[in-house]
């Protein structure tokens, strides 16, 4: 008996033993699983259970005008925020700060029953209000400042900028196309956090601060933008015109200078206008350009040697009957025209025989070569091709209805692009907005640098067709263009709108156009002008956009320097009459801006940090540091700058504490000149 006693604790002991055993081998294979194969999982789980990333909004770059004036900021508005858990006496509270704040007592009310730590009341408020907020010194209701794009100009160059959302991120314009620039990098504070979720802050526990956004500086012309945008306005209220757009362009670097669009808004209150007043015109409409598309067409005829100059066609007197189609001219007295008379009279009908000698395909070429069929990758939102069809699909008098600018639609970037081509050689260049983007610490991470896309036409080609549109404003349709003491070269256009419900043409609807350069043999201007539905004054491009640019010509090239030559130059000198029209401009220009702030609710004041002027001319560089006013300035040598003994991202004082720079320059770099010598050809003609 005892035996099998002893027997059976024996097995009983083992069994034990086994049971045991086998308990320590899951173990160890269970814990060999959480500590080594799922570890690092279920470290981060952990982490994420007590440790929390408090983020930092980094302060957005700034955005200037080609000469450093600021064009848009972030500035620190208050708001007023508050912990509704912390709140006593919610509906007596509410009721005062209701009669603070603006805000109606039953959303104040909802805001503090809600069960959270952290809801804003008014994102933003008056410094004012802000005061009478910490006065009522309400336990839970505190004031928070936080960066708010601010743009001191209103409604200068705003469909350009574009806006900014209350999350910081760029909605439109520059804002949106490089908000990865602007933004910065945000910046997170790593604290402990207990059970409940409240943070644990440690002093030097992972803080790391948030890098300022990058700087843009714009080709813009802030002088010049004022006086586009104020002559444009002013004419399309007179022409009562549904929309109207102005581009001003370098044409012998295709820098945008300025770039205007009616009606405008203000960024600063962009959600008080409809979404349809913020698109940027100028880059997006699509418009049948009408008759400004004679001298790029009739270039490519007479560069493929199709017509010349003196070549004779006939405008069967304004009527002129084709392929089941009738082409018709405003005037009908256009008897036997050279092709000289056609540009400057713009006989439609003219230009429809030329066009159907050219054919389809070499219409079709000089188009492509003018650029019209590609967009003009200038960095601005929104940029299109264009509407055509493929020359496919063209009908049998395709040739002929493109030569006077309809059946394709075109964007004004386009335009003035190709319309530079004809006014710097026959160069077609990129265009271009933003010259330079700078990092927080002042070094130049991007600068713009003039490109040569092809040569469209030769010297000879070049000269004739200026000559031409040379004519039209000394005695043809743009006459209402002209400058005394300077030669104007323009083209006028008046094309019709697209019913898209009949497929036809609207027949009380038009798009009058102008674009011109200036002065005639070298020019440093180049500007399109484009008013939709004008219903007042006239319809025709040289009667109600013509003097958008002859009012705009007169005064840019006083701001530019430039002075028309012989003895009109020396006239001019000597009566200062130079000097009398910057001043009036200061006049015009204080106006404008004074005009602008009217309505602003907010003041602010920014320090200043010396530019990179690399690669500027004199000219450009001592725009740039205008602002610094107590600043001597030496200058060595002449062209492109190379060296400045103030280094950039340096804080310079206004008011003189650092009151010397050198500025040296050297005649080489990126010129104009040097990228004509350095042109590959490409892009030849295949006829």
């Amino acid at each position: 008996m005892i035996r099998v006693w002893k027997a059976t604790l024996k097995l009983r002991m083992i069994i034990g033993f086994m049971v045991i055993l086998i308990f320590a081998v899951l173990l160890i294979f269970r814990a060999f699983d959480i500590q080594i194969i799922e570890g690092g999982r279920l470290s981060k789980l952990a982490d994420a259970q007590f440790q929390a990333n408090v983020y930092f909004m980094p302060e957005r770059g700034n955005i200037y005008s080609a000469n450093g004036s600021i064009l848009a900021a972030s500035v620190n508005i208050p708001g007023v925020a508050v912990d509704p858990l912390m709140v006593r006496h919610k509906l007596k509270n509410a009721e005062r700060l209701s009669n603070v704040i603006g805000l109606k007592y039953d959303k104040i009310i909802k805001i503090l029953t809600k069960n959270l730590q952290f809801a804003w009341i008014k994102r933003r408020v008056s410094a004012e209000t802000a005061k009478k907020v910490e006065k009522l010194g309400i336990e839970g209701v505190v004031i928070v400042k936080q960066p708010v794009r601010y743009y001191p100009n209103g409604t200068l160059l705003a469909h350009t900028l574009g806006f900014v959302g209350i999350n910081d991120n760029g909605l439109s314009g520059i804002e949106y196309k490089y908000n990865k620039y602007l933004k910065g990098n945000k910046r997170a504070l790593k604290v402990l956090q207990d059970g409940l979720g409240q943070y644990i802050f440690i002093r030097g526990f992972g803080l790391k601060k948030a890098t300022h956004g990058d700087n843009i500086y714009l080709t813009i012309n802030k002088q010049l933008q004022f006086i586009t945008q104020y002559y444009l306005d002013k004419e399309a209220k007179a022409a009562d015109s549904k929309g109207a757009f102005a581009i001003l362009m370098d044409p012998n670097t295709g820098a945008i200078l300025a770039m205007a669009d009616y009606p405008t808004f203000n960024p600063n209150y962009y959600w008080r206008y409809p979404a349809r007043y913020w698109r940027n015109r100028a880059v997006t409409d699509d418009f049948e350009p009408g008759s400004t598309m004679k001298p790029f067409i009739i270039s490519g005829a007479m560069q493929d040697g199709i017509i010349k100059p003196d070549t004779i066609i006939n405008g069967h007197h304004g009527t002129y009957y084709i392929n089941g189609i009738t082409v018709h001219d405003v005037e009908n007295w256009f008897g036997r025209l050279t092709i000289n008379q056609l540009i400057e009279y713009s006989c439609n009908v003219c230009a429809c025989q030329v066009g159907m000698k050219m054919g389809k395909q070499r219409v079709w070429y000089w188009l492509k070569r003018w650029g019209f069929l590609a967009p003009p990758h200038a960095g601005l939102l929104g940029e299109n091709a264009g509407i055509d069809r493929n020359v496919s699909k063209w009908s049998e008098v395709g040739p002929c209805e493109e030569a006077f600018g309809q059946g394709a639609a075109i964007n004004g970037l386009q335009e003035v692009t190709a319309l530079s081509g004809i006014a710097n050689g026959g160069y077609l260049l990129k265009p271009y907005i933003i010259k330079k983007i700078v990092n927080p610490y002042g070094k130049v991470i991007f600068r713009a640098k003039p490109h040569v896309i092809r040569r469209v036409i030769n010297s000879k080609t070049d000269k004739e067709i200026k000559y031409m549109m040379r004519l039209v404003v000394k005695g043809g349709t743009g006459q209402y263009a002209k400058l005394i003491d300077f030669k104007v070269c323009g083209k006028t256009g008046t094309g019709q709108i697209d019913n898209p419900k009949t497929g036809t043409y609207f027949k009380n609807k038009y798009t009058a156009s102008f674009m011109a350069f200036v002065p005639y043999k070298h020019p440093v201007l180049a500007m399109l002008v484009v008013q939709q539905e004008p219903s007042k004054i006239s319809y025709y491009g040289g009667a109600v956009s013509a003097p958008v640019v002859r009012d705009v010509f007169k005064t840019a090239l006083n701001i530019l320097n430039v002075y028309p030559g012989g003895k009109a130059y020396k006239k001019q000198l000597k009566a200062g009459n130079a000097y009398k029209s910057n001043n009036n401009l200061k006049k015009l220009t204080e106006n404008l801006k004074n005009k602008s702030f009217k309505n602003e609710r907010y003041t602010v004041s920014y320090s200043e940090t010396m530019p990179d002027l690399k690669g500027d001319t004199i000219y450009e560089a001592l725009n740039a540091l205008s602002k610094f006013r107590k600043l001597s300035i030496k200058i060595w040598g002449s062209g492109y700058l190379y060296y400045q003994s103030i280094k950039p991202g340096t804080f310079v004082s206004a008011d003189g504490s650092v009151n010397s720079i050198t500025l040296k320059f050297k005649p080489q770099g990126y010129g104009y000149a040097a990228l004509r010598k350095t042109e590959k050809k490409t892009n030849q003609n295949p006829f």
